[in-house]
């Protein structure tokens, strides 16, 4: 038993910082990769060659070269400005790979990213669709064709609105981006709603305390302008008054 447990401690201290190095090595090209990506959206030109259209790769705007053009053409087609959240979903999971599972949690860690990368196709698909349904408006804005949902949300808000009305549609898409928000990170938006009402609560005391700070000060000073006006009216009778003594003789003068 002796032997036994002092081979797992060897093999536990030789694997760990193997383990670790490659938790490491995991952030540091998923974080390139999200960087790389984001670049690429951000830089996206409709001259650079892409999905709808094709151009000399000589001459490339984008930061990610050709590669990158062609990236952020296919997902700003299809996913609008959600697309901006794929490099966020990418860094997320690296930093999830470098800071790793604890070994109680081990066998619920694939159930975990399932349920993150359910959300996170859940907050995609509804949010293009809300963004197509009430952002449609500003269509020009958009560096594509597709409009600020992509092809998948106008697909998808159009095949909605037939069988439940616009409103309703609405009403599902938001409970689907919600639940998918919730899956993806965690969120509780119970708990964010409480939060939000205590700082709100916070916030409006601390207002009120100012504004009764405020009003302090400002009485103090009208009571302060008030006596100082009080004194010099008091100087200036002092001034004006005529000494007794030679009260007497004006009286016999008159």
């Amino acid at each position: 038993m002796a032997q036994a447990t002092r081979k797992n401690s060897r093999t536990t201290a030789v694997t760990a910082p193997h383990h670790h190095g490659l938790r490491e090595g995991a952030l540091f090209v998923l974080g390139a990769i999200a960087i790389y990506m984001l670049l690429s959206l951000v830089t996206y030109s409709n001259d650079d060659p892409g999905w709808s259209y094709s151009t000399s790769p000589d001459h490339v705007a984008n930061a990610g070269g050709f590669v990158g053009a062609w990236l952020a053409s296919v997902l700003l087609h299809l996913f609008g400005y959600f697309a901006y959240l794929f490099p966020i979903l990418i860094a997320y999971g690296g930093w999830l790979s470098y800071r790793g599972w604890p070994e109680s949690e081990s066998p619920f860690a694939l159930r975990r990213y399932l349920f993150t990368g359910t959300g996170f196709v859940l907050t995609i698909l509804a949010g293009d669709g809300i963004a197509a349904l009430h952002f449609g408006l500003g269509h020009d804005l958009h560096p594509t064709d597709s409009g600020p949902g992509g092809i998948l949300g106008s697909v998808l808000s159009t095949s909605l609105i037939a069988p439940f009305s616009f409103i309703g549609t609405t009403l599902f898409l938001l409970a689907l981006f919600m639940t998918g928000v919730t899956l993806a990170t965690g969120l509780s938006w119970f708990a964010l709603m409480d939060r939000v009402g205590a700082a709100t609560m916070s916030l409006a005391g601390r207002l009120q305390d100012l504004i009764g700070q405020w009003r302090e000060q400002q009485s103090v000073r009208e009571l302060r302008q008030q006596r100082s006006e009080a004194v010099r009216e008091e100087q200036e009778l002092k001034k004006t008054r005529v000494p007794p003594r030679i009260e007497p003789v004006i009286r016999q003068i008159e």
